[in-house]
């Protein structure tokens, strides 16, 4: 049988808890609290899941294609640009977040920013200082390339001139590697020689760097190239797979046959002799012999649609006994 407490018996024994007389158990400290982590236990680490997923990215193997025939291609325009025989080897592509790829950047470094029209993006072309320096003392007639003393100060008109031409260069060259790939059109924009005045990349933001190491005589330096990953994601599905030979040829093949069916394609041509609008009031009085003066006078050309799309402007006449219509202007 339980035992229950009486009203008095427990007046009294929360008089006695109130007064003292009566002793209560101390509330127990949290154990992680109370006592140090064992040498066998392990300790928790903060995961920031957000910037692991945003870190890893997909591998775009079409990139180490691209990257070989622009190595070979530059090779050989470097070598006619400065007269002298160049070697350029490639390094492993790198995914790396913008914000860290730019503290492995010496100063002062040469950095161009190449836009791409057709991908709708930018590149950024980099030079190492002493590759700028063996160009230009080339350039400039010196029959031997040493080590240059690197200064960090601004380019020169001429100089930049150079660079520029170098850039432009780069640019032709690349748009002959992407061209088995995905076509694009390079043009050059500006050049800067501190990383922390381009902006128009965050720091967060993953890029995909492709090194080349570029020996001229004894000198050995490097270029990179810069590309944002947000701008390759938009032609994900031309850059996840490398092109091979067979399949470069089944493209041209596609390609030819796809261009002789646009060929056979039907099209309606029309030829406008004029137009007129009228209300219904004015065309239910419209009769047998009632004269319609339209839009157009007689020695006007007159409008050649396709699929009701004006796109030819000719005048009328008479063709080997058939109505025709000469061709005058071919409309936008």
């Amino acid at each position: 049988m339980e035992q229950l407490l009486s009203q008095a018996e427990i007046d009294a024994l929360l008089k006695g808890i109130s007064d003292g007389d009566v002793e209560t158990a101390k509330e127990a400290e949290p154990e992680a609290a109370a006592a140090p982590a064992s040498p066998g236990s392990v300790n928790a680490q903060v995961f920031d899941f957000a910037k692991y997923t945003k870190g890893r990215k997909e591998r775009l193997s079409a990139l180490e294609f691209i990257s070989d025939r622009l190595s070979k291609s530059l090779r050989s325009a470097l070598t006619l640009f400065l007269e002298r025989e160049v070697e350029i080897n490639i390094t492993p592509t790198q995914y790396i977040e913008y914000g860290d790829f730019i503290k492995t950047l010496p100063l002062p470094t040469n950095m161009n920013i190449v836009i791409t029209d057709i991908l709708k993006g930018f590149f950024i072309v980099i030079f190492d200082a002493k590759l700028i320096f063996c160009v230009l003392e080339t350039v400039f007639g010196s029959n031997t390339i040493t080590v240059p003393k690197i200064e960090g100060r601004e380019f020169t008109k001429i100089e930049f001139n150079v660079i520029k031409k170098l850039v432009d260069l780069v640019c032709v060259e690349t748009e002959k590697a992407w061209e088995p790939v995905y076509e694009i059109k390079c043009r050059y924009s500006r050049s800067e020689i501190n990383p922390n005045y381009i902006t128009m990349v965050s720091h967060e933001e993953t890029v995909v760097i492709l090194e080349f190491s570029i020996e001229i005589a004894d000198v050995v330096s490097w270029m990179k190239v810069c590309m944002p990953y947000g701008i390759l994601e938009t032609i994900k599905g031309y850059l996840v797979s490398t092109p091979s030979r067979e399949d470069m040829e089944m493209r041209a093949k596609w390609f030819q046959k796809l261009q002789s069916s646009m060929t056979e394609v039907p099209l309606e041509m029309k030829a406008v002799l004029g137009k007129k609008k009228v209300s219904v009031q004015e065309f239910l009085k419209i009769k047998r012999d009632s004269v319609i003066i339209t839009d157009t006078a007689v020695d006007e050309p007159i409008n050649v649609t396709i699929m009701d799309v004006p796109k030819l402007k000719g005048k009328m006449g008479i063709y080997r006994g058939n109505k025709a219509v000469r061709v005058e202007q071919i409309l936008n």
